[in-house]
Order: C-alpha cells, then structure tokens, then sequence
C-alpha cells in the first residue's frame, strides 16, 4: 500500500471509526419498562444508534458513541432557557455568556456541547475510558462551530464521581444527564454534585445544579433524598 492509500485510510478511520457502526439494544429492559410502569422508554425516540446527527443550538452535529433520550431532551429545555431563537427573534429567559459550568459524566459530550454553544465555558467530565470518544467528538464539533462561526469553550477532565473536585470548581452551574445506572453509584455522585455546588458558593452567590434523570429503578429515591438533604 503506497503511502497516499494508507493516509487515506487513516483519515476514513478518523472519521469513521468501527465503533460508530454499532448500536446498543434497541429495548430498554430496565425495571420500570419490565414492569410496565415506564411508558416513554420504548417509543420512536429512544435511539439507541452509535452514530447520530442532531441539530444542537443551530449548529448541525455528529455524535459517534451515540446520545441518551435523556441528554436529548436536556439540551432542548437548555435551548430554551438560554437560547436565542432565530426564527422569531426571542431570546431565552437568561445568558450563560461568560459562565462556567462543570458536567458530570459527560459521556459523548452533547449536554456539555450545547451549553458551550450557548455561550458557557464547560468542562466535561468523566471516566479515563470515555475519553476517546469524548475528545473525538469534541473535536468534530469545534470545527463544526467555527464553520458556523460560534464559540465553543470546552476543555475535559477526568473525574471518577466521589472523588476531590477541587480541580472544577469554582463554577457557577454543575449538569448531568441519564447518571443513575446503579445503586452504588448514588451516593459518590451525590457527593460530586452536592461537593461542587459547595465550594463554588463560597465564592459565587448564584450556583446551580440541573440533572435529568430517566426513571428506571424503583432505588433511585434515594438520589433525590440525598439531593435533597445535601443541599436543604
């Protein structure tokens, strides 16, 4: 193979990588859908597909990896609250110009993408063996924006929930999106989370928090007590 021939398949590979072929199981099997209490979890929007293209903040975009129902629907109520919406001129209810926000298991990178296309400074989190697919994307998508000639401020850190944020904060907003999988990982992300919010009060007045969650587990009631007691 002459060298052109391997430089074009390198790229072909970059661009396209095996995993984007796949897909995960398009049932979802968790409890609540076992049980027939879920109602939502199996319709026509839970695409479980490895390679998708979704128009984020006016921006079209790749995510190879595949993106959560939950992070979807994140990223359109974030539209909305801090958006500009150029079709009939309004714009959303508040700026994230000049803010920063931390993500907590960032996964693809959607829910963070879209708040740094809206105007935020994020930093995106999560396990060493996300990162891959995490810079990957990220790095599409800031092509992709200064085509589209937007900011798009995103740096990623590894960070194992439960673990010390020193590293993330100050920041005025902490996001995650479809993070409860399993019972013992309640407590180290409520520790993440609440720990974040924490610190970044002492020296920021307005500090939030916004996590979508999927119901599928009847234990998950323990995420929002904790939540709850944490930060009362």
């Amino acid at each position: 193979m002459s060298t052109a021939q391997e430089n074009d398949v390198a790229l072909q590979n970059d661009e396209n990588p095996e995993w984007a072929k796949k897909s995960l199981r398009k049932k979802c099997e968790c409890e609540l859908c076992k049980s027939g209490k879920a109602t939502s979890h199996n319709d026509d929007s839970h695409d479980q597909s490895l390679d998708q293209k979704i128009t984020v903040a006016g921006v079209d975009l790749r995510f190879v990896g595949g993106t959560t129902k939950c992070a979807r629907t994140m990223i359109r109520y974030f539209e909305k609250v801090f958006g500009h919406d150029q079709k009939n001129g309004s714009k959303g209810k508040r700026a994230l110009g000049g803010k920063k926000v931390v993500e907590v298991g960032s996964g693809t990178g959607l829910v963070g993408s879209c708040l740094a296309l809206l105007g935020a400074h994020v930093t995106l989190t999560d396990q060493s063996y996300v990162m891959e697919v995490l810079n990957f994307n990220l790095n599409k998508i800031g092509k992709s924006a200064a085509v589209a000639k937007k900011a798009f401020k995103v740096e990623t850190k590894e960070h194992v929930w439960g673990t010390d944020t020193k590293e993330l904060v100050p920041c005025d907003i902490v996001v995650g999106s479809d993070l409860i999988f399993a019972l013992e990982g309640i407590r180290p992300l409520v520790k993440s989370i609440t720990d974040m919010v924490r610190e970044s009060r002492k020296e920021k007045a307005d500090v939030e928090a916004y996590v979508a969650v999927i119901r599928r587990f009847e234990w998950e009631t323990l995420y929002f007590e904790l939540m709850v007691s944490e930060l009362q």
